[in-house]
C-alpha cells in the first residue's frame, strides 16, 4: 500500500501529558471526581494522637507524650474539616460529603477525648521526695494482714519453724488518690 504525504498524520506523543492523565484516572472515582484525601489523612493523625502514648514503650521520652497526644488530633481535625470543607464547597470535583460528615464527628469526638486526657495527666500529683527508690532499704514499719493482725517488715524477714529466711520481701506501691 502506498501512502501519500496528505494522508498521513504525526502525533506528538509527551511523557508528562501521560503521566498527568494516568494519575488524574487513579484520583478519580467512578463518579468522575476526585478523592478527597485530606479526611482520611485527618483521620490518620486524629487516630495517631491517642496511639501516640504507648511511645514510651519503644523508649521514647515521656515528659512531650501529652502534648504530642494533644497536637496529632489537633492537626488531624485541621485536615477532616479542609476535607469536608472542599467536599461541600467544591463538590463537583471533589467527593465524601456522607464519608467526611462522619470522619469529621469522629475526630471532633477523639480530639475531645485527648484534651480530656491531656487535663487528667496535668493533675497528677508529682512523686513525693521521700519516696523509696528500686533497690534502696526500707525503714522498719508495722501494718495489719489481711486478717487484721499487725506484721512488720522485720518479722517477715524473720525464721520461723515453719519458714526458712527469706532472701528479699517485694513491697509494691501503689500511687492511689483515696
Amino acid at each position: 500500500m502506498l501512502l501519500w504525504p496528505s494522508q498521513i498524520s504525526v502525533t506528538t506523543f509527551h511523557p508528562k501529558s501521560l503521566r498527568a492523565g494516568v494519575l488524574n484516572s487513579v484520583r478519580m472515582g467512578e463518579t468522575g471526581k476526585r478523592r478527597n484525601f485530606a479526611i482520611w489523612l485527618g483521620l490518620l493523625l486524629t487516630l495517631l494522637g491517642p496511639l501516640s502514648s504507648g511511645l514510651v514503650f519503644i523508649g521514647f521520652p515521656a515528659e512531650p507524650i501529652p502534648w504530642i497526644g494533644l497536637a496529632l488530633p489537633t492537626i488531624g481535625v485541621v485536615f477532616v474539616l479542609i476535607g469536608l470543607w472542599r467536599a461541600f464547597a467544591r463538590s463537583e470535583i471533589y467527593r465524601g460529603k456522607i464519608a467526611g460528615s462522619i470522619v469529621a464527628v469522629l475526630s471532633l469526638l477523639l480530639l475531645a477525648a485527648s484534651v480530656a486526657f491531656f487535663r487528667a495527666v496535668r493533675h497528677i500529683p508529682p512523686q513525693s521526695a521521700g519516696t523509696p527508690k528500686v533497690g534502696q532499704q526500707v525503714a522498719d514499719f508495722t501494718l495489719p494482714d489481711s486478717n487484721g493482725h499487725p506484721v512488720s517488715l522485720m518479722q517477715l524477714f524473720s525464721a520461723s519453724a515453719s519458714n526458712p529466711t527469706p532472701k528479699a520481701v517485694l513491697l509494691v506501691f501503689y500511687r492511689g488518690y483515696w
